[in-house]
C-alpha cells in the first residue's frame, strides 16, 4: 500500500473495496456496519495513518457542524446559564463545533411546534444536537424525540409532577445535598433554631427544603419555613421573607435561603431593621453567584459547578450525536465559608457586649 496515495476518503474506500458510504459509518462508528468491512476500513486507515478531516467528514454525513443551547424560560442575564452556556461553548470549541444560542419561552400547555420555536429548531439538519438549559417541560423533549434531534437536558429543572431526577439525557447536581451540608454546617456551630427561606412551589427550591429537613431531622431540631410563593423576583423575596421570619420566629439565629439572590434580600431588610449578620443571624446562600463575594458581610454558601455542569452537558450531548447512550449525571456541589455565619459562642458573646 502507497500510503502517500491515501489522502482523502474515496481514497481509502477505493483501496479497502467499499463505498464511501461504508467508510463514512466506520469512522462514525455506526453498528449497521458488519464486522468484516469495518476491519477493511480500518486496517487501510492504521496503514496509511490517514486523519479524516472534520469538514469533511461533516460534508459526508450531512452534518451542520454546530449544536444549539436553547435558554427556556429564563434571561442569559442570568449568571447562572451565563456559566453554564460558557461550559458548553468550552467544550463545543474542542470538538471543532460552533455553538447557536437560542431562547424560547413557553409552558407545559404550549403545542409545539408553533412560530415561538426558534427556527433552526424546525428546520431539518439545521443543528446536529441540543442543550435544553433554564426551566423547560416535558412536551420539548417529547417533541425533540419525534425529530430524532439528540438533546441533553439540565435535569434540576425539568418541570413536571414527579420531582425524581431524570435518568437519561440530564446533567444537574445534587440539590438536598448541597442544603443538608449547609445546615449540617450551621448545626456545627450550634445553631440549633435555623430556618429556611424559599418558593416551596417550585421543585428545585423543594428539592434543597428537603436537604434542609433531613439534616435538622437528624439532629432531632424542628424545622421552620418562611414560604411566599408568588414571588418571581428573588431578591425581592429576600427582603419580604426577612421580616416574616422575624415575626414568626424570634428565636431564630441561623439561615438558609433558597438561593444567593434570596440571601441578599435577606440582608437588605435585617440591615433596616438594624438585625447584625453574622452577630445576630448566620446566613447561607445558594449557587455561589459572582455578587456573593461582594456583598457585606460576603456570603457563605453553596457553591454550584456551573460551567462543569455546561461542560459535562456538552460531553454527553456530543456522546448522543455519535449514538450512543447518556444516562443522567448527578455533580456534587461545595460549601464555600465567608464571613456571613459565626459560632452561636461567639454570638453571645457580641450580644452581651452590646447589651453591656
Amino acid at each position: 500500500m502507497n500510503s502517500e496515495r491515501i489522502k482523502t476518503i474515496h481514497d481509502v474506500a477505493r483501496e479497502a473495496g467499499v463505498s464511501v458510504a461504508t467508510v463514512s459509518r466506520v469512522l462514525n462508528q455506526n453498528p449497521t456496519v458488519s464486522t468484516e468491512m469495518r476491519q477493511r476500513v480500518l486496517a487501510v486507515i492504521s496503514a496509511s495513518g490517514f486523519r479524516p478531516n472534520v469538514n469533511a467528514r461533516r460534508l459526508v454525513r450531512g452534518a451542520s457542524g454546530q449544536v444549539c443551547f436553547l435558554l427556556a424560560n429564563r434571561d442569559l442575564g442570568d449568571s447562572f446559564h451565563s456559566r453554564i452556556l460558557k461550559g458548553v461553548e468550552d467544550y463545543s470549541r474542542q470538538q471543532h463545533h460552533q455553538v447557536v444560542y437560542a431562547r424560547f419561552d413557553y409552558d407545559a400547555r404550549t403545542v409545539l411546534p408553533n412560530g415561538d420555536l426558534p427556527r433552526i429548531l424546525r428546520e431539518d439538519g439545521g443543528v446536529e444536537g441540543v442543550v435544553l438549559a433554564g426551566a423547560n417541560h416535558p412536551s420539548l423533549t417529547r417533541y425533540l424525540d419525534s425529530l430524532s434531534i439528540p438533546y441533553i437536558l439540565f435535569g434540576n429543572n425539568l418541570v413536571r409532577d414527579s420531582a425524581a431526577y431524570p435518568k437519561e439525557n440530564a446533567v444537574g447536581f445534587d440539590e438536598a445535598r448541597g442544603a443538608r451540608e449547609a445546615t449540617e454546617f450551621l448545626l456545627e456551630l450550634g445553631h440549633t433554631n435555623v430556618a429556611f427561606i424559599g418558593d416551596l412551589s417550585l421543585q428545585w427550591y423543594r428539592r434543597r427544603f428537603e436537604g434542609y429537613q433531613s439534616a435538622m431531622r437528624a439532629k432531632k431540631h424542628p424545622a421552620a419555613a418562611v414560604d411566599l410563593g408568588g414571588e418571581s423576583d428573588a431578591f425581592a423575596l429576600g427582603q419580604k421573607s426577612a421580616t416574616e421570619l422575624i415575626r414568626r420566629y424570634p428565636a431564630i439565629t441561623a439561615v438558609l435561603t433558597q438561593d444567593d439572590e434570596t440571601a441578599c434580600g435577606v440582608l437588605e431588610s435585617l440591615r433596616r431593621l438594624r438585625i447584625q449578620v453574622p452577630d445576630d443571624i448566620s446566613i447561607v446562600g445558594y449557587d455561589d453567584i459572582r455578587e456573593a463575594r461582594y456583598v457585606t458581610p460576603p456570603l457563605t454558601t453553596v457553591r454550584v459547578p456551573k460551567e462543569m455542569v455546561g461542560q459535562t452537558m456538552a460531553e454527553q450531548l456530543f456522546r448522543r450525536i455519535e449514538g450512543h447512550a447518556a444516562p443522567a449525571v448527578m455533580l456534587g456541589t461545595e460549601l464555600v465559608i465567608r464571613d456571613s455565619c459565626i459560632r452561636m459562642s461567639t454570638a453571645r458573646k457580641l450580644a452581651r457586649a452590646k447589651l453591656g
